[in-house]
């Protein structure tokens, strides 16, 4: 089975107008990346009671993109950053490549969109009610 993708198109600021793919990490990748997340979240003070460290994106989904910023900044800054690999930018009327962050996003809301659809990607069963375990 392909991992999942997802377009997004943005609408407004000096980003407009740009399109993004977001592809799914490969889910040893995405499961290494929930479980650095969770152990930093752990180790920053942060009440994780009833998380499970070892339970992967399905954990990380219980706590949300909101608590990233507890984390020590060096640590949430490679894990914001690990999201952005999943991202590619299709130039207009191009094929899709490599993001270079330096110079394809100007908008800091740009980036920090990216960064929410990279982990919304991950957990979207979540939304949709379904579970992994479900289907």
């Amino acid at each position: 089975m392909a991992r999942k993708t997802k377009t997004i198109q943005i609408d407004t600021g000096r980003d407009k107008g740009k399109t993004f793919l977001i592809t799914e990490m490969p889910i040893i990748q995405a499961d290494k990346w929930a479980q650095r997340a969770l152990f930093a979240l752990a180790g920053s003070g942060i009440d994780t009671a009833g998380i499970n460290p070892n339970g992967g994106m399905l954990e990380m989904a219980k706590l949300a993109i909101s608590v990233i910023s507890k984390i020590d900044p060096q640590i949430g800054g490679e894990l914001l950053d690990e999201l952005l690999t999943c991202v590619q930018i299709i130039p207009s009327g191009g094929r899709a490549r490599i993001l270079d962050i330096e110079s394809d996003i100007e908008d800091l809301k740009t980036l920090f969109e990216l960064r929410k659809e990279a982990l919304l990607v991950h957990i979207d069963f979540l939304t949709d009610g379904n579970s992994p375990d479900t289907n």
